[in-house]
């Protein structure tokens, strides 16, 4: 148990008090995945490579080795954040991010399309017109490598203290 006014700061926590913020501000959380497991909030988004994913099983999204799962997607307008959570900075997260908006964007494409249509989410049926915002979450700290086209959400406990939006506005 933490001591009195310490804070406890865990992947949940980080997970929680984003997902708590996001609602209050309005957005939408289309898909995500807890940490750890499931969730009954949100179903997850699998965004896999076809090229890997051909095998006979009954769903090849789930044994792509070039699976990538977002651990929340949310929407608001015609802007859709994609947030990697940690309790730290993550280089490994900053490159999935790049990675998934630029190199493997028709693959997200085609997951959005899919998950929309399957589960009646018409706004991210066509994701070509959406606005991609690649964010991350974790504890706030000093500094770290500011990526000026992403969203960062620097949280304590339960609450998100600061967010820092991109270069141009979010809804």
């Amino acid at each position: 148990m933490p001591s009195p006014g310490k804070e406890r700061n865990t992947e949940a926590h980080v997970h929680i008090a984003i997902r708590e913020h996001l609602k209050q501000k309005g957005w939408r959380l289309v898909a995500g995945q807890f940490p750890g497991g499931s969730d009954d909030e949100v179903a997850v988004l699998y965004v896999y490579d076809p090229a890997v994913a051909r095998d006979d099983s009954p769903d090849p999204r789930r044994h792509s080795r070039d699976k990538l799962v977002p651990d929340l997607i949310a929407l608001k307008g015609e802007t859709l954040l994609i947030v990697e959570k940690k309790t730290f900075y993550s280089f490994d997260d900053a490159a999935k991010l790049r990675d998934l908006v630029t190199t493997r964007r028709r693959d997200l494409y085609s997951a959005l399309r899919d998950f929309g249509e399957r589960r009646h989410i018409p706004e991210i049926i066509a994701p070509t017109r959406l606005r991609l915002v690649p964010s991350m979450g974790f504890v706030e700290i000093g500094d770290f490598p500011r990526d000026p086209e992403f969203c960062y959400f620097l949280t304590q406990g339960l609450q998100v203290v600061r967010v820092l939006e991109p270069d141009f506005p979010l809804p």
